[in-house]
């Protein structure tokens, strides 16, 4: 679990008050993210678009990985076992028109 420094913590009002300010802190780095509580529960983390973008970039990382560990796994099974595509529209009624 994330864990936020007081200074990081503002309600939605204050933000909405304080908005430019706020854009600002983040913007010059006074601050690394500022979690938004609305009735005292945490609903939103405000962050720099780079950090933002390096979540992004880390995530899709994580699915190529995924996959490759996929890909390799399936690797490991016999040719006997593979299913063939068109037998598959066909269990479901489709055709490959239809794709």
């Amino acid at each position: 679990m994330q864990t936020y420094k007081k200074e990081e913590l503002m309600s939605s009002t204050d933000i909405v008050r304080n908005f430019s300010s706020v854009l600002e802190s983040i913007k010059n780095k006074k601050r690394d993210k500022i979690a938004v509580l609305r009735k005292n529960k945490l609903e939103a983390v405000i962050l720099p678009i780079e950090e933002y973008e390096r979540i992004l970039e880390l995530a899709d990382i994580m699915e190529h990985l995924q996959l490759s560990r996929l890909i390799k796994e399936r690797e490991k099974t016999p040719i006997d076992e593979y299913v063939d595509f068109e037998q598959i529209l066909s269990e479901h009624g489709l055709g490959k028109d239809e794709l």
